[in-house]
């Protein structure tokens, strides 16, 4: 299966595109996780409310409740993958870099297990300023 690569480029005059499993899966995760639910003007449903902690300073109950409806998200949202868990590195908050990294452990169709990461924006920390 062939997938139009994100970030979006162009190689040769041609839509840069990727026949790599992983990375298609992990770009179905980034993009129902960083997509808002409602935000797709066709599909009210796409997307996910973890966005909804940039507005919140992560507890372990908020990210527990963030953990459980992300992954029945991605669980009905994300199609040729089994999500498998996810994981929040709290850790991440500490370091100089402004974001919560979010860990998805997912299984490919031939039975590989794969972890992919996505960055949340930490609330207060970044700004329009911010090089991200």
């Amino acid at each position: 299966m062939k997938s139009i690569k994100i970030p979006f480029s162009f190689i040769g005059g041609k839509v840069n595109a990727t026949t790599d499993e992983s990375s298609i899966a992990n770009q179905k995760i980034e993009s129902v996780l960083t997509t808002s639910r409602g935000e797709r003007i066709l599909n009210q449903t796409f997307g996910s409310d973890i966005k909804k902690l940039v507005n919140e300073i992560p507890t372990d109950s908020i990210l527990a409740d963030a953990k459980i409806e992300s992954m029945y998200d991605l669980k009905s949202q994300v199609s040729g993958v089994q999500i498998i868990d996810m994981n929040f590195d709290l850790d991440s908050l500490t370091s100089d870099d402004p974001t919560l990294n979010v860990y998805v452990t997912y299984k490919l169709p031939l039975g590989t297990f794969k972890t992919g990461r996505v960055k949340l924006a930490v609330p207060g920390i970044i700004t329009e300023d911010t090089i991200v």
